[in-house]
């Protein structure tokens, strides 16, 4: 009850807060705003143009925040497949992990596999750290990072068409796996996903 009491008078309170005229609300920064324009990812299903609806532009660099999405990203899509593959093709055979529940497995996996993987993910950031400063790799910027079998098109517009599929794989992959993660705690809360935990 005491809740709804301060709803209340919250919107009460709002209703003698006067309007901010559309000429007084801040504006993105010009530089972050001319960085957003030539951006990847402005395409239809953000109306053409780059989708930043907190304006965050203004306070970060745009690149990091790209680089923070695409890894987000990345992790995302190798999580949603992690979380279905063990529901849908059975576990490994021998393995620690008894369960196709994914809270549950994470505490069966021991702690030396955590350390491993732990490692693992380090050694692939500082080599990619070192990448990013030009002290290992092909030495062109514009190749990527990891490319073993050679798939990053040659030409500029092969590789906006690249750049801009993972992203919006990446985008697809990240709310789908936070479909995954609520339907595991609240069944039946996204349509179609039933059948999973």
């Amino acid at each position: 009850m005491p809740f709804a009491r301060v709803a209340l008078l919250a919107t009460a309170a709002r209703a003698l807060v006067a309007p901010v005229p559309a000429a007084q609300k801040a504006a993105p920064l010009a530089s972050s705003a001319a960085e957003l324009d030539g951006m990847i990812g402005t395409s239809i299903e953000c109306g053409d143009v780059a989708w930043d609806p907190l304006e965050l532009s203004q306070w970060r660099d745009v690149n990091e925040m790209r680089a923070c999405e695409l890894a987000n990203g990345r992790a995302a899509m190798l999580g949603w497949v992690g979380w279905l593959w063990p529901q849908v093709f059975g576990l490994w055979q021998g393995g620690s992990v008894k369960t196709t529940d994914p809270i549950d497995a994470i505490m069966q996996v021991p702690t030396a596999a955590w350390c491993q993987f732990v490692v693992f993910c380090g050694a692939i950031e500082a080599n990619k750290l070192n990448w990013e400063k030009g002290l290992v790799g092909s030495g062109v910027p514009e190749k990527p990072f990891f490319d073993p079998f050679g798939l990053y098109p040659e030409d500029a517009e092969g590789q906006k068409r690249m750049q801009l599929r993972e992203l919006k794989n990446a985008r697809t992959a990240m709310i789908g796996f936070a479909g995954l993660f609520v339907n595991h705690f609240m069944s039946g809360a996204v349509p179609g996903l039933g059948g999973f935990k």
